[in-house]
């Protein structure tokens, strides 16, 4: 058996010459060729290849850089090698001058991977900044020495509040430290947290006496940090289901709720931020950055499809507009105007001209002033008789035994229990398989290797044109088409399509206390600031203030016709213990069919 360096090293001659350009400021590579899961394959073999640069890779949607940071994680979990440098930016999932604010859980995921690029940088000169006047990932991540930052074209030329006030803002605690309480809680609202009497997602905290609950967008769970006097005494992290602590922490980072902090002196420090605050409050900077600002030092920029991403950010850009035209573009609004909020696809190329720059594409179809061009050989299972309907299983499994003669053929599974199955399938046709380690290889190899089963979540798989290697996913396997992710939609929309059709006494679920009855809108000032809030009524008639920005919580319940509708107590166990019955159902309904489907398939 090859050893790892070994069996990478047809990879490694193959893609050097990418490496090589990436390093000469007179070079601008294109990789072509690929297909399926080979984006995310080559670019995992050029960052492990090149360990000391960070990497901003381009895509033209949010779905499409969710797909292939995913695949990033998969092929380095394959290759055994460290996930900890890769990051997704996100970009909002509505556009500026709507009445939704970002969801706080994306603003979460850009705070850690924004804190995560300050932390790592030193003195510099800012490359893109526009004038504002007139008008997570968990912190582990945090003081790496690069990163491979995955992103969209709506992300990247929207203008961010500057890496300084990023960094100053940022709350570090720890256990042993003094601090008084008031200073904290006045900390976290100018951070945009709000308080209440429980946390329940990130963004809120909490404070009972001596204890503060903080649910810091720094984590998937919450802290409960406490006091002894205004000292720190411990700061843990606890489950919000059953309260009970899980991990005791020696630091712990604040990151901010909201994308707007104002100074710590201004008025509106800490008074709760309306839900336009985002893109309605730039005036408090002198300037913006983008997220090329953050990075220490030139990453390698990565453009999936240069063409195809000039398009796509003019086709934003007129959304934006159009939006600004619809909600923002009168005197009383006196909202920014869209060239305050994003700068121009061409300001981002200007600003990284001297970057070193790397092209994606499919095929070779750009101009000649990207040089060299190197083809990745491959092409996808479908090509060579794979993932099409109506074929016999059992021509399948010849496929895949005639492309392991010249490499190991893997099929990937999205769970433990279909490996164990597929493992079980396989042995039933006499065909040798077994479970994947890194340690295996992905080079050719005197002997026919068995055929592989991992667990992991990839896109699509690919065969090299050589042979040397195939990979498969089970979608494929059994022709049940390629794996599709619905179109990136707003959180709210599901809730706002039929909140036109909601009336006052309907049944609502909310996702935290179960179902309730909706009561209508009513307007609240809350610490001064007046807001819109939904009212749900629970057994007991206990209600439920719900903010606009938390809609998302919140869908129209739907149930069987004539169905006697009982509703759950707020602070009750009734609807968690219903959720977890259902959740058990699930899990055992689809083993069920997953085991019916390969029977059938025998």
């Amino acid at each position: 058996m090859p050893t790892a360096s070994q069996s990478r090293a047809y990879w490694d001659r193959l893609l050097r010459p990418i490496l090589d350009a990436v390093g000469d400021s007179r070079s601008r590579p294109c990789l072509t060729g690929l297909h399926g899961g080979t984006t995310g394959f080559a670019l995992t073999l050029l960052a492990d290849q090149a360990p000391n640069k960070s990497w901003l890779i381009v895509t033209g949607s949010d779905e499409a850089a969710e797909r292939l940071y995913e695949d990033l994680q998969f092929f380095h979990a394959m290759l055994g090698l460290s996930p900890e440098a890769l990051a997704l930016f996100p970009e909002w999932e509505t556009l500026p001058y709507e009445a939704t604010p970002p969801h706080v859980e994306l603003i979460a995921r850009r705070m850690q991977t924004l804190h995560r690029l300050v932390s790592m940088r030193g003195a510099r000169l800012p490359v893109v900044s526009a004038s504002a006047t007139g008008d997570g990932p968990s912190p582990a991540h945090m003081e790496q020495a690069r990163i491979v930052l995955v992103t969209s074209v709506p992300a990247l030329i929207q203008l961010l509040l500057p890496p300084s006030v990023l960094s100053d803002a940022c709350l570090r605690i720890r256990p042993g430290e003094t601090l008084e309480r008031a200073t904290l809680v006045s900390g976290l609202l100018r951070l945009g947290y709000r308080q209440g009497s429980a946390v329940e997602i990130p963004g809120e905290f909490s404070v009972r006496g001596g204890i503060v609950d903080i649910y810091s967008t720094a984590y998937p769970d919450p802290l409960r940090v406490e006091f002894l006097g205004d000292t720190i005494e411990s700061v843990r992290i606890f489950d919000t289901t059953t309260q009970k602590s899980t991990t005791t922490l020696t630091q712990a980072w604040l990151l901010p709720a909201r994308e707007l902090i104002y100074p710590a002196d201004h008025p509106a420090a800490l008074t709760p931020l309306p839900p336009d605050a985002e893109w309605r409050g730039r005036e408090v900077y002198q300037s913006l950055e983008t997220l090329l600002d953050y990075f220490p030092e030139m990453p390698v920029l990565v453009l999936d499809q240069p063409e195809a991403l000039a398009k796509k950010a003019k086709e934003f850009q007129k959304e934006v507009e159009e939006a600004y035209h619809r909600h923002g573009g009168t005197a009383e609004a006196a909202y920014p105007t869209p060239d305050q909020l994003y700068v121009p696809w061409e300001t981002i190329l200007n600003a990284t001209r001297s970057w070193p720059c790397l092209a994606m594409e499919p095929v070779a179809s750009l101009d000649d002033s990207w040089q060299p061009v190197v083809t990745f050989p491959s092409q996808s299972p479908n090509s060579v008789g794979l993932a099409q309907r109506g074929t016999p299983f059992s021509d399948t499994l010849a496929i895949l035994d005639r492309l392991r003669v010249a490499g190991p053929a893997l099929i990937v599974a999205r769970s433990r229990g279909q490996v164990d199955r597929l493992l079980a399938l396989f042995g039933e046709h006499d065909l040798p398989a077994a479970g994947w380690k890194p340690q295996h290889g992905i080079s050719s190899s005197k002997d026919k290797p068995p055929f592989y089963l991992l667990q992991g979540d990839l896109s699509a798989g690919f065969v090299s044109a050589e042979g040397r290697l195939a990979i498969v996913t089970e979608e494929e396997l059994f022709a049940k088409g390629m794996r599709h992710r619905p179109a990136p939609k707003s959180k709210t929309a599901t809730f706002l399509s039929s909140l036109e059709d909601l009336n006052v006494g309907d049944y609502v679920v909310h996702v935290q206390h179960g179902i309730g009855r909706y009561q209508g809108l009513r307007r609240l000032s809350v610490q001064g600031f007046e807001s819109d809030y939904l009212i749900l009524e629970f057994a007991g008639g206990d209600k439920l203030y719900v903010p606009l920005d938390r809609l998302n919580q919140v869908q129209r319940y739907r149930g069987a016709e004539g169905e006697a509708v009982r509703m759950d107590r707020l602070g009750g166990t009734s609807w968690a213990r219903t959720t977890a019955r259902v959740k058990q159902g699930i899990e055992e309904m689809a083993q069920e069919l997953v085991e019916l489907y390969a029977n059938r398939e025998v």
